[in-house]
Protein backbone atom coordinates (compact mmCIF):
# COMPACT_ATOMS: atom_id res chain seq x y z
CA UNK A 1 0.00 0.00 0.00
CA UNK A 2 1.31 3.75 -0.35
CA UNK A 3 1.39 6.75 1.73
CA UNK A 4 -2.29 7.28 2.10
CA UNK A 5 -2.11 4.08 4.32
CA UNK A 6 0.76 5.54 5.97
CA UNK A 7 3.37 4.06 4.66
CA UNK A 8 6.50 5.38 3.79
CA UNK A 9 8.75 2.69 1.90
CA UNK A 10 9.33 2.79 -1.77
CA UNK A 11 11.10 2.07 -4.56
CA UNK A 12 12.53 5.22 -6.84
CA UNK A 13 12.77 4.55 -10.44
CA UNK A 14 13.86 7.69 -13.22
CA UNK A 15 11.37 7.97 -16.29
CA UNK A 16 13.64 7.77 -19.39
CA UNK A 17 11.09 8.67 -21.65
CA UNK A 18 9.55 12.05 -21.97
CA UNK A 19 5.85 12.52 -22.49
CA UNK A 20 5.03 13.76 -25.67
CA UNK A 21 1.88 16.24 -26.93
CA UNK A 22 -0.37 13.14 -26.41
CA UNK A 23 0.98 11.96 -23.15
CA UNK A 24 -2.50 11.82 -21.19
CA UNK A 25 -4.23 10.65 -23.64
CA UNK A 26 -1.85 7.56 -24.61
CA UNK A 27 -1.21 6.81 -20.90
CA UNK A 28 -4.71 6.73 -20.26
CA UNK A 29 -5.58 4.33 -22.81
CA UNK A 30 -3.01 2.32 -21.32
CA UNK A 31 -4.15 1.94 -17.86
CA UNK A 32 -7.41 1.22 -19.16
CA UNK A 33 -5.90 -1.56 -21.09
CA UNK A 34 -3.55 -2.91 -18.03
CA UNK A 35 -6.83 -2.41 -16.18
CA UNK A 36 -7.41 -5.11 -13.08
CA UNK A 37 -9.38 -7.82 -14.26
CA UNK A 38 -11.56 -11.12 -12.39
CA UNK A 39 -9.32 -14.18 -11.86
CA UNK A 40 -10.49 -16.83 -14.16
CA UNK A 41 -10.42 -19.73 -11.76
CA UNK A 42 -11.49 -22.49 -14.83
CA UNK A 43 -8.48 -21.47 -16.57
CA UNK A 44 -6.48 -22.85 -13.41
CA UNK A 45 -5.49 -18.97 -12.30
CA UNK A 46 -5.83 -17.79 -8.86
CA UNK A 47 -4.27 -14.43 -9.31
CA UNK A 48 -4.17 -11.73 -11.68
CA UNK A 49 -2.85 -8.27 -11.69
CA UNK A 50 -3.41 -5.33 -13.25
CA UNK A 51 -4.06 -0.98 -12.66
CA UNK A 52 -6.47 0.66 -10.43
CA UNK A 53 -7.25 4.29 -9.37
CA UNK A 54 -5.01 5.45 -6.66
CA UNK A 55 -7.36 6.71 -4.23
CA UNK A 56 -9.93 3.97 -4.85
CA UNK A 57 -7.97 0.88 -5.76
CA UNK A 58 -10.94 -0.81 -6.36
CA UNK A 59 -11.92 1.62 -9.09
CA UNK A 60 -10.84 0.62 -12.41
CA UNK A 61 -12.11 3.33 -14.82
CA UNK A 62 -9.55 6.34 -15.33
CA UNK A 63 -10.38 9.58 -16.35
CA UNK A 64 -8.14 12.31 -16.14
CA UNK A 65 -9.45 14.28 -12.87
CA UNK A 66 -8.46 10.24 -11.10
CA UNK A 67 -4.84 10.48 -12.50
CA UNK A 68 -3.48 13.59 -13.50
CA UNK A 69 -2.72 16.08 -10.63
CA UNK A 70 -0.96 18.97 -12.38
CA UNK A 71 2.57 17.75 -13.20
CA UNK A 72 1.65 14.50 -10.89
CA UNK A 73 0.56 11.12 -12.34
CA UNK A 74 -0.86 8.87 -9.81
CA UNK A 75 -2.43 5.27 -10.25
CA UNK A 76 -2.20 1.79 -8.30
CA UNK A 77 -1.03 -1.10 -9.73
CA UNK A 78 -3.02 -4.35 -8.26
CA UNK A 79 -3.19 -7.51 -7.47
CA UNK A 80 -5.61 -9.96 -6.55
CA UNK A 81 -4.88 -13.15 -4.89
CA UNK A 82 -7.38 -16.19 -4.00
CA UNK A 83 -5.86 -19.07 -1.39
CA UNK A 84 -7.33 -21.89 0.37
CA UNK A 85 -5.82 -22.41 3.88
CA UNK A 86 -4.00 -26.27 3.50
CA UNK A 87 -5.49 -26.93 6.63
CA UNK A 88 -9.30 -25.94 5.35
CA UNK A 89 -8.54 -27.90 2.16
CA UNK A 90 -7.02 -31.19 3.97
CA UNK A 91 -10.19 -31.37 5.63
CA UNK A 92 -12.02 -30.87 3.06
CA UNK A 93 -10.77 -33.71 1.06
CA UNK A 94 -10.35 -36.14 3.93
CA UNK A 95 -14.15 -35.88 4.51
CA UNK A 96 -14.83 -35.87 0.48
CA UNK A 97 -12.52 -39.10 0.65
CA UNK A 98 -14.64 -40.99 3.15
CA UNK A 99 -17.42 -40.24 1.21
CA UNK A 100 -16.15 -42.12 -2.36
CA UNK A 101 -14.98 -45.00 -0.30
CA UNK A 102 -17.99 -45.52 1.79
CA UNK A 103 -20.28 -45.29 -1.94
CA UNK A 104 -17.98 -46.96 -3.40
CA UNK A 105 -17.20 -49.77 -1.13
CA UNK A 106 -13.32 -49.50 -1.59
CA UNK A 107 -10.81 -49.07 1.09
CA UNK A 108 -8.09 -47.46 -0.68
CA UNK A 109 -8.28 -44.07 -2.99
CA UNK A 110 -5.47 -44.58 -5.63
CA UNK A 111 -3.32 -41.42 -5.84
CA UNK A 112 -4.58 -40.16 -8.97
CA UNK A 113 -8.03 -40.19 -7.97
CA UNK A 114 -7.42 -38.39 -4.78
CA UNK A 115 -5.30 -35.56 -6.33
CA UNK A 116 -8.23 -35.43 -9.09
CA UNK A 117 -10.70 -35.16 -6.50
CA UNK A 118 -7.92 -32.31 -4.37
CA UNK A 119 -7.59 -30.24 -6.87
CA UNK A 120 -11.88 -30.15 -8.10
CA UNK A 121 -12.16 -29.55 -4.00
CA UNK A 122 -9.55 -27.16 -3.98
CA UNK A 123 -11.41 -25.08 -7.28
CA UNK A 124 -14.87 -25.14 -5.80
CA UNK A 125 -13.46 -23.55 -2.72
CA UNK A 126 -11.25 -21.10 -4.71
CA UNK A 127 -14.74 -19.79 -5.91
CA UNK A 128 -16.25 -19.06 -2.44
CA UNK A 129 -13.51 -17.04 -1.17
CA UNK A 130 -12.56 -13.15 -1.61
CA UNK A 131 -9.54 -12.39 -2.74
CA UNK A 132 -6.66 -10.63 -1.18
CA UNK A 133 -6.04 -7.49 -2.62
CA UNK A 134 -2.64 -5.49 -2.86
CA UNK A 135 -2.64 -2.08 -4.01
CA UNK A 136 0.90 -0.38 -4.50
CA UNK A 137 0.40 3.33 -5.19
CA UNK A 138 2.28 4.96 -8.17
CA UNK A 139 3.43 8.68 -7.75
CA UNK A 140 5.10 9.78 -11.23
CA UNK A 141 6.56 13.41 -11.14
CA UNK A 142 6.68 14.03 -14.93
CA UNK A 143 8.51 17.39 -13.87
CA UNK A 144 11.14 15.69 -12.32
CA UNK A 145 10.96 12.99 -14.41
CA UNK A 146 11.06 10.48 -11.27
CA UNK A 147 8.58 7.28 -10.54
CA UNK A 148 7.81 6.42 -6.71
CA UNK A 149 6.56 2.51 -6.56
CA UNK A 150 5.00 2.28 -3.08
CA UNK A 151 6.51 -1.67 -2.16
CA UNK A 152 10.26 -2.82 -1.83
CA UNK A 153 9.36 -6.37 -3.23
CA UNK A 154 11.66 -7.34 -6.14
CA UNK A 155 9.24 -9.77 -7.34
CA UNK A 156 6.12 -7.31 -7.84
CA UNK A 157 8.65 -4.54 -8.64
CA UNK A 158 9.63 -6.58 -11.44
CA UNK A 159 5.92 -7.60 -12.37
CA UNK A 160 4.90 -3.70 -12.19
CA UNK A 161 8.21 -2.81 -14.10
CA UNK A 162 6.94 -5.31 -17.34
CA UNK A 163 3.63 -3.81 -17.51
CA UNK A 164 4.91 -0.34 -17.29
CA UNK A 165 7.09 -0.79 -20.39
CA UNK A 166 4.82 -3.49 -22.24
CA UNK A 167 1.30 -1.48 -21.85
CA UNK A 168 2.15 1.66 -20.75
CA UNK A 169 5.42 2.42 -22.82
CA UNK A 170 7.28 3.25 -19.81
CA UNK A 171 11.06 2.80 -19.70
CA UNK A 172 12.50 3.42 -16.12
CA UNK A 173 15.96 2.67 -14.94
CA UNK A 174 16.49 2.46 -10.64
CA UNK A 175 17.01 5.80 -8.76
CA UNK A 176 19.69 3.73 -6.50
CA UNK A 177 23.53 4.49 -5.92
CA UNK A 178 24.10 2.58 -9.63
CA UNK A 179 21.72 4.33 -11.25
CA UNK A 180 22.65 7.73 -9.74
CA UNK A 181 26.16 7.64 -10.17
CA UNK A 182 25.89 6.06 -13.92
CA UNK A 183 23.62 9.19 -14.74
CA UNK A 184 25.86 11.86 -13.40
CA UNK A 185 29.25 10.36 -14.10
CA UNK A 186 31.12 10.18 -17.70
CA UNK A 187 32.80 6.11 -18.17
CA UNK A 188 36.32 7.18 -16.96
CA UNK A 189 34.78 8.45 -13.62
CA UNK A 190 32.37 6.09 -12.98
CA UNK A 191 35.05 3.13 -13.65
CA UNK A 192 37.28 4.57 -10.98
CA UNK A 193 34.45 4.71 -8.38
CA UNK A 194 33.35 1.18 -9.09
CA UNK A 195 36.63 0.44 -8.27
CA UNK A 196 36.88 2.08 -4.64
CA UNK A 197 37.94 0.05 -1.61
CA UNK A 198 35.76 0.67 1.03
CA UNK A 199 39.47 1.69 3.34
CA UNK A 200 39.04 4.78 0.62
CA UNK A 201 36.50 6.53 2.38
CA UNK A 202 38.32 6.88 5.56
CA UNK A 203 41.32 9.47 6.46
CA UNK A 204 44.33 9.00 5.83
CA UNK A 205 45.88 6.73 9.29
CA UNK A 206 42.03 6.31 10.59
CA UNK A 207 41.34 2.94 11.66
CA UNK A 208 37.85 1.83 12.44
CA UNK A 209 37.19 -0.18 15.71
CA UNK A 210 34.26 -2.59 16.73
CA UNK A 211 32.84 -0.50 18.23
CA UNK A 212 33.01 2.51 16.14
CA UNK A 213 35.79 4.50 17.63
CA UNK A 214 39.23 6.03 16.72
CA UNK A 215 42.50 4.62 16.68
Amino acid sequence: MGFLQGAISYTAYEVLSVPGPEFRTGLLDGLSRGRIGPIDIDLGRDRTVGFATWEDPLDAEFTETKVFFDSVVAFSFRIDRLSVPSTTLKLYVRRRVAEVLAATHRTKLPKQERDELTDQLRTDLLRKTVPAITACDVIWDTATGRLRFFSTSQAINDEFLTHLREILKVETRPMNTVGILERGLDERTLHDVYHLLPTTFLAPGEIRLPQGGRA
